[in-house]
């Protein structure tokens, strides 16, 4: 009986086809991945966090060397190639994808909170120089920072903030 040898290795896929490329090689049996991360992306005027993928077009692949069909993979939908230098594939190291899944794992579990901030809300400013100060929510005063109604020495003045420096206060 032969012992089986898994090494990882590294494939081109075509152009935002890795998932396509994974989930047909998942079913001929060959593990897969590629890590992606959370990114804050405009769509339709509205701000959403979406999955995006740390390496366009390339996707990690654990194959057995002894038993496993290279060209079978390479003309898996989706895949172009392995990555090669010169005839010879190039192998990944287990430590390095290992590492990967583990911070992907991590960032699973940690989802990116999106706050919403609802106009006439309270919210309490937390950095800068108006550390502390209550205001008024207003706005979005585009993607990345918010429009306030604050009062300072009895005058309510309008400025704009950015949204990681704002909190809303909760209602008792």
């Amino acid at each position: 009986m032969m012992e089986s040898k898994k090494e990882w290795y590294l494939l081109y896929c075509k152009g935002k086809e890795e998932g396509r490329a994974k989930l047909n090689l998942e079913n001929q049996g060959v593990e897969s991945f590629y890590p992606t991360m959370k990114m804050e992306k405009k769509v339709r005027s509205k701000l959403v966090y979406k999955d995006v993928v740390i390496f366009p077009n390339y996707l990690f692949v654990e194959i057995d060397t002894l038993a496993a069909n290279f060209n079978s993979i390479r003309s898996t939908r989706g895949v172009i190639d392995f990555v090669k230098c010169g005839t010879h594939y190039t192998k990944v190291p287990a430590n390095l994808v290992a590492e990967l899944k583990a911070k992907q794992q991590c960032r699973d579990k940690s989802e990116i909170e999106v706050t919403l901030f609802i106009e006439g809300k309270k919210v309490i400013i937390q950095d800068g120089a108006f550390k502390g100060i209550e205001a008024i929510y207003q706005c979005k005063d585009g993607l990345e920072r918010s429009m306030l109604l604050i009062n300072l020495i009895n005058k309510t003045t309008t400025m704009s903030v950015a949204n990681t420096e704002i909190k809303n206060i909760p209602e008792k």
